[in-house]
């Protein structure tokens, strides 16, 4: 096995013992799945991002380096136990032994049928793990279809084709921290990766259908400063609105 493939397995391999996520390199004293930003292990790091091994959860900005978090993917889980486990090395030493077997002493047969033992009771050790795997993504899926059912549903209008992207981008925003109050400029970005042909004017059009229905709230700037996005600005008679907030059912 060449350079590459061991220092990515052994990568994935800390990556599965974290079991969340880790950063991408080392930083001083803290971990990382490569030790320094070498070159080769850019390389590699990138590789196993493209190929789906790894994936980026987050990116830190610490003065002028940004620290990529990564966890490991299924498939790349799957690469670790299928292409370095323990069975996959006896199966590969039982096929050299079978093709070597006339020339080789009486004692071979014996460890050859040693070895096949041995890799059967790895691979259910290794199935029991897979299985255990998959009853606790199951238990999490689980538990996140409760949480989305008994989250309190706001009806959306249905004559605003973005209403739920709206309420639910409005709440996620909130459930992570980040207040109730989001800049309109914020909310009209992330609806436009959807809905590229949406206007500035479509946009303020079904903010005041959300606002009659009673789904949203929008705010005016909190004073000298504080007027976030001023080409999404809503105008409303004397008001001008720069946030919107998402009204909690009763």
């Amino acid at each position: 096995m060449d350079r590459r493939k061991l220092a990515l397995l052994e990568a994935i391999k800390i990556a599965a013992q974290e079991g969340g996520e880790v950063r991408l390199y080392r930083r001083g004293k803290l971990p990382g799945l490569f030790a320094q930003r070498t070159r080769l292990n850019a390389e590699i790091a990138n590789q196993a991002i493209q190929d789906g091994l790894l994936e980026i959860v987050r990116v830190e900005t610490i003065g002028k380096t940004a620290v990529e978090w990564v966890h490991v993917t299924p498939k790349g889980l799957d690469l670790l136990l299928d292409s370095e486990s323990p069975v996959r090395a006896l199966e590969n030493l039982r096929e050299t032994l079978a093709l070597n077997q006339s020339g080789l002493p009486a004692w071979a047969s014996e460890w050859s049928s040693r070895i096949s033992e041995l890799a059967r009771t790895i691979e259910v050790e290794v199935t029991t793990m897979r299985q255990q795997l998959e009853r606790l993504s199951q238990r999490v899926s689980a538990a996140l279809d409760r949480l989305e059912a008994a989250r309190p549903k706001t009806p959306a209008p249905p004559e605003v084709p973005w209403a739920r992207e709206t309420l639910d981008f409005l709440e996620r925003r909130e459930t992570v921290g980040l207040g109730p109050r989001c800049p309109l400029a914020d909310l009209f970005a992330t609806l436009r990766e959807k809905h590229g042909d949406l206007s500035i004017k479509d946009f303020h059009a079904g903010l005041k259908r959300l606002l009659d229905n009673q789904a949203i709230r929008l705010h005016p700037s909190a004073g000298v400063g504080d007027a976030p996005g001023p080409e999404c600005a809503l105008l409303d008679g004397a008001a001008i609105y720069y946030y919107v907030e998402r009204v909690r059912p009763s």
